[in-house]
């Protein structure tokens, strides 16, 4: 989440019912009713009851609950798909979903069969037909087609984006590939996945951005620079009013002004921004048109046209059009 003290976006949380099967072009939006949670149309349309103490977005056709202390995935019928058994869970991505039974992380398919042995003290969602999982206090990363687990020498292992994966050793990051090569040591004080062939990274105190092909760091002249997404990069000038942030392209160049006090990547077109400290969060469009008022206290970025965010101490769920999944 996006908190007023934080530049960091986090990803978020965590009935049956007769209701007709929806198609897959328009899945359900979690719902939240006073303390419990379902799922409705984009009208509003209650169509899955409220009933769980947790409820994920659709993913893959699949919705992550928690029933009775255990988590389980539901369909858009609202049935049980895979039944609640699981100590924690992850939503599916590319066929498989990690989850945890007996203390141990694993991944199972969409017919609740394990898919990859559970056996894991840590395992991270599939991207780019790739796991990441750490087994006996080391990380390692597991090839979809092989389904072997590959031991590394790093300290951390973050999800692959366009062939490459962040890992961190002694303090620092870098990248490695598919087979577990060094494509770039770990030498950068901060870094971030590759968008667009581009990643940002802070190199001996200097930010700047890395490209994919030529892997040479680029410095930039800026305090700060975030992730780059969808050819932006929100970032906070070196001199001139300190803690304002705006976007710039891989090129450096400005593209929206540096009017925020702070600022989050772009998702599906949208950035959550903060005008003032004791201000509240909206979003943007890439004109820099405000699209969703500046109310909330926490926001997500949006995923699957919804985003996740937190008002009065309410957590629940808003689409692009402004419009909210909850009642009290």
């Amino acid at each position: 989440m996006l908190k007023k003290l934080s530049l960091s976006l986090l990803s978020a949380a965590f009935c049956l019912s007769a209701a007709p099967a929806q198609s897959p072009d328009k899945e359900l939006i979690p719902y939240r009713a006073g303390s419990k949670w379902g799922y409705a149309d984009q009208d509003g349309k209650i169509i899955i009851s409220p009933r769980y103490n947790a409820a994920k977005p659709f993913s893959e056709g699949l919705a992550l609950v928690m029933s009775g202390g255990k988590y389980g995935y539901i369909d858009v019928s609202g049935r049980f798909a895979i039944k609640a058994s699981y100590q924690s869970a992850g939503a599916f991505s590319e066929g498989l979903a990690p989850a945890k039974s007996k203390g141990r992380w694993g991944y199972i398919d969409k017919d609740g069969a394990s898919a990859i042995p559970f056996e894991y003290e840590e395992a991270l969602t599939v991207n780019d037909g790739m796991a990441a999982a750490k087994k006996d206090k080391r990380w390692g990363i597991i090839p979809l087609g092989t389904k072997q687990f590959i031991p590394t020498k790093y300290d951390e292992i973050y999800p692959f984006s366009e062939g490459l994966a962040r890992v961190k050793s002694g303090g620092f990051y870098g990248y490695i590939d598919k087979q577990g090569a060094e494509a770039l040591p770990p030498v950068y004080e901060a870094a971030f996945p590759f968008d667009g062939g581009f990643a940002a990274a802070q190199f001996r105190r200097t930010f700047g951005f890395i490209n994919r092909e030529t892997k040479i760091f680029k410095a930039r002249e800026f305090f700060n620079i975030g992730p780059v997404s969808e050819g932006l990069a929100h970032a906070e000038k070196l001199a001139g009013d300190p803690g304002r942030c705006g976007y710039i392209d891989v090129n450096g160049a400005g593209r929206l002004p540096f009017n925020y006090f702070m600022c989050g990547s772009f998702s599906e077109g949208l950035a959550p921004v903060l005008k003032t400290l004791s201000g509240k969060w909206g979003f943007i469009d890439k004109t820099g048109k405000e699209l969703i008022p500046f109310k909330y206290d926490e926001v997500a970025s949006f995923k699957g046209g919804i985003a996740r965010v937190v008002l009065k101490g309410k957590v629940f769920y808003i689409d692009r059009r402004g419009k909210e999944y909850f009642k009290k």
